[in-house]
């Protein structure tokens, strides 16, 4: 029976084009999102070749982070050593750790190694002031918008969020070009966005410090009665079910003034054989007047988890990604924004110039282990009064009460 099932297993890897690992190489199994450019697979290749003795067993989950997340925890749970490393999501971080099952990489560089990633990208990765996940990219949200069509009206991009309801009512086309797109699905980037429109009215949704929660005050009040007031009017009615792909699609292809997205958008709106419309350009998304802006922080980096028997061979493997060659070709290859200060320091390229001080607006979400079931709470609300089920007020309310029941 065994003997069976090695000749079969040897007749698979064969038909696959993949040779048996000898004894003494290490095999380093991560759970990753889509491939689909390749450019995951190319880097680890290159990783490969320069490590003769390691290599990269990647399985590619789906697209939805929280599906890839349950997968995670399953495995994890169950103590099951399926895998060796963690690429994980900003908001994974502090549940994860909190569960004792990463490994703390703070003293695994100099802080002089650490210090030339943007701060923003390393908070993100931190519980408790160790930190847990090395970042692949610097993500945030921010505001695209058709130079061509504000260069024909003369008006500059809107600084608060009065000058964006009056530029989308004055540049939108009924049945043909909407003003403003943004992520109104229930799921985690409509907590993103609220987030970032919260912030601009000065509002805040949990203190990570101290677990107040600022949900039912007036500016959260106001941050969802703008949002609101949108659907149908300034954004078009069928923006409370997208996502990023569908508010992306629908501004490349010119349906849109105005659009709320991550920075991967930028490399895509600039390929003129994928887009439709004309200059593009990039600010911070709005504010009240006297307000800063807020960026929503997000993205993916790399964990050690910490009954891994390899976390030497998964460090060196982080330590690659994170090496100019790696961040550039991820940059170029797959459009992950890179997270290092040094790489824009060291660029000619404008438009990246631009990108990064946009993103000097990234703000982390708050680290709590039950970040998932907070956000799931915020979500079902928000949506709630987007979709005239309730009013923003009594959709509050009831999102502040059963976030501080679930924090105690």
């Amino acid at each position: 029976m065994h003997c069976w099932l090695n000749t079969s297993l040897m007749c698979l890897l064969l038909l696959t084009g993949c040779k048996p690992d000898p004894d003494d190489t290490t095999v380093l199994r991560v759970l990753m999102e889509p491939d689909g450019r390749g450019a995951w697979r190319e880097v680890f290749a290159e990783f490969a070749r320069k490590n003769p003795n390691i290599r990269v067993a990647m399985v590619e989950g789906p697209a939805a982070t929280d599906t890839r997340e349950d997968m995670y925890i399953n495995s994890l749970l169950a103590g099951s050593g399926d895998y060796d490393l963690v690429y994980a999501d900003v908001i994974w971080v502090p549940k994860f750790a909190a569960a004792g099952w990463l490994e703390d990489l703070s003293d695994r560089w100099p802080q002089a190694e650490w210090n030339d990633f943007v701060p923003a990208t390393i908070e993100g990765g931190t519980y408790k002031d160790r930190i847990y996940r090395v970042p692949t990219q610097l993500n945030g949200g921010m505001l695209y918008y058709r130079k061509d069509l504000l260069d024909q009206i003369g008006a500059p991009p809107p600084r608060t969020f009065a000058e964006l309801e009056q530029l989308c009512k004055q540049l939108q086309v009924p049945a043909e070009r909407s003003g403003f797109v943004w992520q109104g699905k229930q799921y985690e980037g409509l907590t993103c966005t609220f987030l970032e429109i919260l912030g601009g009215f000065g509002g805040f949704w949990i203190n990570g410090d101290n677990g107040e929660v600022g949900l039912d005050r007036p500016e959260a009040e106001r941050a969802l009665a703008y949002l609101c007031r949108s659907v149908g009017t300034f954004s078009p009615i069928g923006v409370t079910a997208f996502a990023e792909e569908e508010s992306r699609l629908l501004f490349m292809t010119g349906g849109a003034v105005f659009l709320r997205n991550w920075p991967y958008v930028f490399n895509l709106l600039n390929d003129k054989t994928l887009s439709r419309v004309g200059e593009i350009g990039i600010v911070p998304m709005p504010a009240e007047e006297g307000r800063a802006p807020v960026s929503t922080f997000g993205g993916a980096g790399f964990c050690i988890v910490k009954s891994s028997p390899h976390k030497e061979a998964a460090w060196k493997l982080i330590d690659f990604i994170s090496s100019p060659f790696a961040i550039s070709f991820l940059h170029e290859r797959a459009g992950l924004q890179p997270p290092r200060k040094s790489f824009y320091a060291q660029t000619n390229d404008s438009g990246q110039k631009a990108l990064y001080e946009v993103l000097q607006f990234t703000t982390p979400r708050p680290a709590l282990p039950q970040y998932a079931q907070a956000s799931e709470i915020l979500q079902r609300h928000v949506s709630a009064a987007l979709t005239g089920r309730l009013k923003p007020a009594e959709a509050l309310r009831q999102a502040a009460a059963e976030t501080r029941m679930l924090l105690k």
